[in-house]
């Protein structure tokens, strides 16, 4: 088996290389309020962020309710996945009770244990093969030949995992479990529950009949930034009487130069438009990255990130 993937990265470096020069990225830090341009390899990566967690047999029971609860379409997948990201699990049981002398359990040890490491992080891999089309849109035309292609689902799941995957969802989500008694389930669970969000969302967004993409396009030398939450819902902040987001419209840079908004509105007629951006809208797309965003911005060049010190 291959080695022990350390770094795992929530945020695909490939979709980073866009903004970046020679595999480094101009990158400003939230928290830090400093700007350095590391490697690709150093940024929006955690050691062991998937690795897989093992669960009791109610814990099990409990996730298998929860998928049971998932739209018909995506339950089988659901399934496999829980089934799939709890097989290290079965494994060491296994060999706990394989009583074989002649087996080598230091060696199977440690199979397992790479497998434990790896297994989630390859499978957010997979997912992310399904994002190459998207991410080599340049005009509508492009954009529209994913669903001539037979594409669309490919690249709604894709843009569903990278919405869900990152540590920033991660401790939002998390966080609405405070004082809850799942609390620590819940963050014991979390790479499967965020597999089982991702396949539901994209589910019920790509077989909704009000769905629009506006394609947004930058001719400015004010460049689209990204972050470490490269997908979001760009109305969060919109809340009702009950402090819940009102309505779902996920933006998603996908080029200093190309931008994707998928929406609900009635307003737009046709499924796909084209919008050429100008400085104030490209103000406010960057804001609310820099809004949505944990520890980690992106640029294209220093200076763009220079004003946000």
């Amino acid at each position: 088996m291959n080695d022990v993937k350390k770094k795992q990265h929530y945020v695909w470096r490939h979709y980073l290389r866009s903004w970046a020069d020679n595999e480094n990225i101009w990158t400003y830090f939230k928290e830090l309020n400093k700007i350095e341009k590391p490697s690709l390899m150093g940024v929006a990566e955690e050691k062991y962020f998937y690795k897989l967690i093992d669960f009791t047999e109610v814990e099990e029971d409990f996730l298998k309710k929860l998928i049971d609860q998932s739209p018909e379409v995506v339950k089988d997948l659901n399934f496999d996945f829980l089934s799939l990201f709890t097989s290290t699990s079965k494994l060491k049981k296994q060999l706990e009770t394989n009583k074989n002398p002649s087996v080598d359990r230091t060696f199977i040890a440690e199979e397992i244990r790479k497998l434990e490491i790896n297994l989630m992080e390859d499978a957010h891999c997979k997912m992310e093969s399904l994002g190459f089309r998207l991410l080599q849109c340049r005009n509508l035309a492009n954009l529209k030949l994913l669903e001539k292609d037979d594409e669309f689902f490919e690249a709604i799941m894709f843009l569903s995992f990278q919405y869900f995957r990152t540590k920033n969802m991660k401790k939002f989500v998390l966080n609405s479990f405070k004082g809850d008694r799942f609390e620590s389930f819940a963050e014991k669970s979390w790479n499967i529950i965020s597999y089982i969000m991702a396949t539901n969302i994209a589910r019920s967004i790509s077989l909704d009949k009000n769905l629009k993409f506006i394609f947004i396009e930058n001719n400015t030398n004010n460049h689209f930034l990204t972050g470490d939450q490269p997908v979001f819902n760009i109305l969060n902040d919109q809340l009702n009487e009950n402090g819940e987001v009102k309505e779902l419209e996920l933006y998603y840079p996908i080029t200093p130069m190309h931008a994707l908004s998928i929406h609900f509105r009635l307003d737009q007629i046709e499924k796909y438009e084209m919008k050429i951006a100008d400085e104030d809208l490209i103000n406010y797309y960057n804001q609310k990255v820099v809004e949505n965003s944990d520890f980690y911005i992106f640029a294209d060049n220093k200076e763009q990130l220079e004003k946000l010190k």
